[in-house]
């Protein structure tokens, strides 16, 4: 009996050790029960990209307008929107719809055609290159500085970048912002 005894003994002793440090830990992690505590609402609507522009994840900070280039008298001209991140491709797809009510109202027009979408624009340093949905030499030279200026600026290049346009087996030399 005493080597049954002392055969349990040591299992039990550990099984005692274990679970008082595991209710030690239960009692000293600091979290008391308490009842639902409400919150803000949960977020909704699609993922926004991070900064990188890969994979998904919430802003830090709320997201910043954006500056698309629109014509007011012959001149390209910058107008701030408070849209939420978009992907520079999606910014030519806005700049393409024109400009909104009020900006119509103010007599901007645009002169980038519909059909430039579908986009794809990178980003290597300086230069940000994209690859449009219409033919590059048909665009007019306003066209071409709203398309540059609004890419420019997506990237925070607008004072020292170059964006190169191509389309089909067309290219434009590289253009800065003459906004």
């Amino acid at each position: 009996m005493a080597a049954a005894a002392s055969a349990g003994g040591p299992v039990i002793r550990r099984a005692g050790c274990a679970l008082a440090v595991v209710a030690l830990l239960a009692a000293g992690c600091g979290v008391r029960p308490s009842g639902v505590i409400q919150g803000l609402e949960a977020p909704s609507g699609p993922p926004v990209p991070s900064a990188g522009g890969h994979g998904t994840g919430a802003p830090s900070s709320p997201p910043a307008a954006v500056s698309l280039y629109f014509v007011s008298g012959g001149s390209v001209v910058p107008v701030t929107r408070p849209e939420v991140a978009t992907a520079p491709a999606g910014l030519l797809t806005l700049l393409a719809g024109g400009p909104d009510e009020s900006e119509r109202a103010n007599g901007l027009t645009t002169e980038v055609p519909r059909t430039i979408a579908p986009a794809t624009v990178t980003t290597s340093g300086t230069t940000v290159e994209a690859m449009l949905g219409t033919d590059v030499t048909a665009l007019s030279p306003t066209a071409v500085n709203q398309i540059v200026c609004t890419l420019l600026a997506a990237n925070s290049l607008a004072d020292a970048g170059t964006a190169l346009l191509r389309s089909g087996g067309h290219s434009l030399h590289a253009h800065s912002c003459a906004g």
